[in-house]
């Protein structure tokens, strides 16, 4: 029974608790949605803001609800957002512009009777299609999972972005409390005494608040700001003993308004009153909103994952967000979703984001009803200041915090994006943006060398297993094949460096091939087919031939149409750098130069350093082309040396068809692994031409421990001198490809 009352009480202690929070957080919302709504409605169309008041004050409530009860239970919090807010303000000031401008051409064409399009129905207009295409995206890129293709996206480029939107919420919060816009030619105007007045309170009240968000980091700090704000603010008229209206008359408020309800359906009247071509004009500005838009939701939806310390599915956090924007666009919201400081301040709190968020849903829902009246009792300065402080808190992360966290080229990045947004405007920085990220992605990946060259002979070749005689030879010849390894997508940048390591060989000492592997390229573009024609014409006026290995169907036809096709000795196309390298060692150890050190050391006629004495032990075995010597998984045993002809070593894999590991030649030994591991054959062994084999079974090598000891002991050195040398090859070659 006690443990039942315990229980209960947790249960009301948690509800009071979730109740509280949600009416802390129903009110920043408020406040955050009519600071937005000013921002948007407060340039062209002060008459008009009360209207687009309660749009946002609804959205706000749909927001708010909707998240709680589809992430609610995730821990997130929903908010109307203002990285979107900033943009869209610039497409309804577009849009007006444009409106504003199409009445004006009639009245002075002379049509008088020419009333024109409704402005405030445009901007309504814009809105909609602002938030409905951020829904619809985030739709898309939920559903498509899509979610992790913010990482296509340079940093310091989002960085930049963000930074400008914060410039924009700083003006938006200094036009909203003095009704001066920000600029240059309007500075003097800003210092004047009756705008200063306005501006000196709604500035420190942002930097105040920025200040108390990063010193005494508390979920509860920006309400508490707030309140203390509104506080001083009425403190402010009581003691100067003003009056309401005085209050009023002075631009202190936000009201008074004309309008007595705050919400319609200006949705429904926009589709036929608004001016849909100055919308759709407005084209650029609306893809920049909901660029910003899903740069900062994937953001905010990173940022709730380490907040809240658990994984969320990135996609159906879009998904969700993606029907919510769908629904408040149709209702003329604006474009709202994951809330890190309203998440952060249920989490503090301990309590269910889900009863929280429902409860903070009805505060901005009864400001609508409640009507104009109340809200036109906000301060500005309040208003203003909450802009201020939104603004500076992007600003300050990316110009001040992100200074000694950002390499010096690309914090240079975010200056000029941010400093184009200044100068100009935010389009013209987005144009900016764009450009650097195409020059900061070709710098960053053009200094990433994906350009390797491996040394050939010594530490790479073939998998042709040949004598000792002609490994040494081909050692000997390691300056005559240049073999380079590219890697990625291979543009301008990486081709550059192709062109100076083959430049650069070819002041040394020119080779004889020049083998440029393709298995790791994933594509390539016009560029790199022309610095590979370069290197064609390179080798035809020095003499080499260029051997392409492992070039993908794609890649082959973009060399194709550049004109990289197989010439005979001049450019060649190999299925794999094995193949290509044998083609490059059978080349050069057929040079006519060769032929009297291969006269001294016939390889094909008997392996060097086997012992002279073995020759009446060994049994002569001839193979026709395809006959099989060793099959995979047979019991270990004999030991071969090949004499003549050529064997190819395969193996299957596991969708059943054959990969070959390595070819013998003449001189090579086959089978002395499996004698002293024990272990089963690992491969098929098969003559790829007639051949001719020596075989010394494992009961000749057991008759010759037991009656030549000597001869045994000579057997095995020169055995285990085999197994030696092959190991050398094969680390030589691992290190070489590991560097």
């Amino acid at each position: 029974m006690g443990e039942t009352k315990v229980a209960v009480e947790r249960r009301t202690n948690s509800w009071f608790a979730s109740v509280a929070a949600g009416l802390i957080i129903g009110a920043v919302e408020a406040v955050l949605a009519v600071a937005f709504a000013a921002l948007v409605f407060g340039a062209r169309l002060v008459n008009n803001l009360p209207d687009g008041i309660g749009l946002y004050l609804g959205a706000a409530a749909l927001t708010l609800a909707f998240l709680a009860w589809r992430a609610g239970p995730r821990g997130v919090v929903g908010s109307v957002q203002d990285a979107a807010a900033a943009v869209l303000a610039l497409v309804a000031d577009a849009a007006a512009a444009k409106a504003t401008a199409l009445f004006q051409i009639a009245q002075q064409s002379g049509l008088k009777d020419f009333e024109g399009p409704d402005i405030f129905l445009t901007v309504i207009a814009a809105t909609l299609v602002v938030t409905v295409l951020c829904g619809v995206v985030f739709l898309v890129v939920g559903t498509r999972r899509l979610g992790n293709m913010v990482r296509f996206v340079p940093y310091p480029v989002v960085g930049g972005f963000l930074a400008g939107t914060g410039w924009l919420l700083f003006k938006g919060g200094i036009y909203v409390s003095t009704q001066v816009s920000l600029h240059l030619r309007t500075l003097l105007s800003l210092l004047r005494q009756y705008q200063l007045i306005h501006l000196l309170p709604a500035l420190a009240f942002g930097v105040i608040l920025l200040i108390a968000v990063r010193v005494v980091k508390r979920p509860l700090v920006i309400p508490a700001v707030i309140a203390l704000g509104l506080a001083a603010f009425v403190l402010g008229v009581v003691v100067t003993g003003s009056s309401l209206d005085e209050v009023r008359s002075g631009s202190w408020l936000l009201g008074p308004f004309e309008s007595a309800r705050l919400w319609q359906p200006w949705t429904f009247r926009a589709i036929a009153g608004a001016d849909w071509l100055s919308v759709l004009g407005s084209w650029a500005g609306i893809l920049t909103a909901v660029f910003v838009a899903t740069i900062a939701i994937l953001f905010n939806i990173s940022g709730t994952e380490l907040l809240l310390d658990r994984d969320l599915d990135t996609n159906q956090e879009l998904r969700d967000a993606g029907v919510l924007n769908v629904i408040s666009g149709a209702l003329g919201g604006i474009p709202g979703y994951h809330a890190l400081s309203l998440t952060a301040l249920a989490e503090r709190m301990k309590v269910d984001a889900r009863a929280a968020g429902l409860v903070a849903a009805v505060v901005p829902l009864a400001a609508v009803v409640f009507g104009a009246s109340v809200v036109g009792l906000i301060p500005r300065m309040i208003v203003g200041g909450v802009l201020i402080f939104l603004g500076l808190a992007f600003i300050v992360e990316w110009v001040w915090d992100k200074r000694k966290l950002l390499p010096p080229l690309e914090y240079g990045v975010v200056l000029a994006i941010l400093l184009s947004i200044i100068v100009w405007n935010f389009l013209l920085g987005v144009v900016v943006g764009l450009v650097l990220a195409v020059l900061l992605f070709a710098f960053s990946y053009g200094r990433t060398d994906l350009v390797r060259e491996v040394a050939f002979g010594e530490t790479y070749r073939s998998n042709v297993d040949r004598p000792v005689e002609e490994r040494a030879e081909l050692r000997a010849l390691s300056d005559q094949v240049q073999i380079l390894r590219l890697s990625g997508f291979v543009f301008f940048g990486s081709t550059n460096r192709l062109l100076d390591r083959i430049r650069h060989r070819l002041e040394q000492a020119p080779p004889r091939f020049l083998a440029i592997d393709l298995r790791r390229a994933t594509g390539m573009d016009s560029s790199a087919v022309v610095a590979f024609v370069k290197v064609v014409r390179l080798a035809e006026a020095t003499g080499f031939e260029v051997i392409f290995t492992a070039a993908s169907d794609p890649v082959r036809a973009q060399l194709a149409q550049g004109g990289v096709v197989a010439v005979e000795g001049l450019v060649s196309f190999e299925p794999d750098l094995d193949r290509g390298l044998e083609r490059c060692e059978d080349a050069l150890l057929s040079a006519p130069g060769l032929a009297d050190a291969k006269a001294r050391h016939p390889a094909g006629r008997r392996a060097d350093g086997l012992p002279p004495d073995l020759v009446a032990h060994l049994e002569r075995i001839s193979l026709g082309s395809g006959d099989v010597l060793l099959h995979q998984d047979d019991p270990p045993g004999d030991v071969f040396v090949l004499e003549s002809g050529r064997l190819g070593v395969e193996t299957r894999i596991h969708d059943g068809t054959r990969m070959r590991l390595r070819t013998l030649r003449p001189g090579v030994v086959v089978g002395e692994v499996t004698l002293y591991t024990g272990v089963p054959r690992t491969a098929d062994v098969v003559a790829e031409t007639e051949a001719v084999v020596l075989r010394i079974s494992r009961a000749s090598i057991e008759s010759l421990e037991a009656e030549e000891p000597e001869l045994a002991a000579a057997l095995h050195r020169w055995l285990a001198t085999t197994l030696a040398e092959r190991l050398t090859d094969t680390l030589g070659a691992v290190d070489a490809l590991l560097d």
